[in-house]
């Protein structure tokens, strides 16, 4: 029994409760997209730019409304082949609003930094994500999808967005970094975002400039499939430095057992990573380690 995105609307603007349960037969997963030879380098190194993006909020209706908005045009093929077309967008007073929301985020001493900051940016952040949500649920709507391929939609929408990388101190130039990061920001001087309190964006924040590094998208992904109700986890690694998004469906490939639960690895800084691949370089799952759940 696994749980579906839900057949109702989600209303991000208030507490999420928990949509229908269904019972599905997952299909056989398909790793004839996977790309097994790809290094670390190459999870970071998505400079690709599709569809437009607007850097200065535009108006936008809503019902019979019109209001200031952040709206990305985004299209992308998921890691089955399926085309997608959405508009990711989030509301201009929601940005101002949660510009400075650290500073009133006060860790806990000698507890885990990382599972608390995550969980404030999603407790945060998530139901200012409705329009975002609304742009999914309207493809679940259109499409029928199973719940393993809503998932893969909405991964592979994060994935297709260009890596940019998220530093707590100043961005410099690209001879101050190590070589993946040095090519990226040759290819792209702008795939840098500097003085981000933690090194870190916020779900709103990401939505408004699309730039992120891996920790800033697990953190959306996590708030938006959590959102429709998935059994979702973050995992970090100190030893890769990176971070992945866990999801406990039934599937082939990594995973991570935790609290008696699967949760497949999922890549998220790279097009062509399918639920369950990762790239070989850092594929010791035993370096791996889940620091936040939206389940018990």
């Amino acid at each position: 029994m696994t749980q579906t995105p839900g057949p109702n609307k989600p209303n991000a603007r208030r507490k999420f409760r928990p949509f229908v349960t269904l019972f599905f037969i997952v299909m056989v997963f398909n790793f004839a997209l996977r790309i097994s030879n790809r290094t670390a380098t190459d999870t970071k190194s998505n400079t690709d730019t599709t569809a437009s993006s607007s850097i200065e909020p535009v108006w936008i209706y809503q019902g019979e409304d019109s209001i200031s908005a952040y709206l990305h045009e985004r299209q992308w093929r998921d890691n089955y082949g399926k085309s997608y077309a959405a508009d990711l967008a989030v509301r201009t007073k929601d940005v101002l609003r949660l510009q400075n929301q650290l500073d009133d985020f006060h860790p806990e001493p000698n507890k885990p930094l990382w599972g608390a900051l995550y969980g404030y940016f999603v407790e945060n952040d998530q139901p200012s994500l409705d329009l975002v949500l609304d742009a999914f649920y309207r493809i679940y709507q259109s499409e029928q999808l199973s719940p393993d391929r809503f998932a893969d939609m909405v991964v592979s929408c994060i994935q297709d967005i260009p890596y940019a990388l998220v530093f707590q101190d100043p961005c410099l130039g690209p001879e101050a970094y190590e070589k993946w990061m040095n090519d990226l920001l040759v290819a792209c001087p702008d795939c840098c975002i500097g003085n981000q309190p933690y090194g870190i964006q916020s779900p709103v924040a990401f939505i408004q400039t699309l730039k992120g590094d891996c920790d800033t998208r697990t953190v959306l992904i996590f708030s938006i499939l959590s959102a429709f109700n998935f059994d979702v986890a973050i995992l970090n690694s100190d030893s890769y430095r990176h971070s992945i998004l866990g999801i406990n469906l039934p599937a082939a490939g990594q995973y991570k057992l935790f609290r008696g639960k699967k949760y497949m690895a999922w890549e998220t800084t790279a097009k062509f990573y399918p639920m369950g691949s990762l790239p070989q370089s850092i594929s010791n799952m035993d370096l791996w380690h889940v620091v936040l759940t939206n389940k018990p």
